[in-house]
């Protein structure tokens, strides 16, 4: 029932482009429902923070999804650059 804190800090290798988008899977089903809606695509590196509540005991897995594109296109359907990272956590 206490809120955890959940930061995701991204960057970009130099002259691969910019980031483009950051969203987050809070339940494992793959969906990342959450999004950060500030990301312009003009930024080599972001770091975002969210909140998060759990009702009930368990072991969490949550992902943090952050795109890359080349040329900062945050509307692009292709040559986006996925990466992933990924926490486990325990609620008693």
């Amino acid at each position: 029932g206490e809120p955890v804190t959940l930061v995701v800090h991204a960057e970009m290798p130099p002259g691969a482009g910019k980031i483009i988008s950051a969203d987050w899977d809070l339940d494992g089903k793959g969906t990342y429902p959450v999004h950060h809606d500030d990301i312009a695509g003009t930024e080599t590196s972001i770091s975002r923070t969210i909140s998060h509540t759990f009702e009930a005991p368990g072991t969490y897995f949550i992902t943090a999804l952050v795109h890359g594109h080349r040329d900062g296109d945050t509307k692009a359907q292709s040559r986006r650059l996925p990466n992933l990272a990924q926490v486990r956590v325990v609620v008693h």
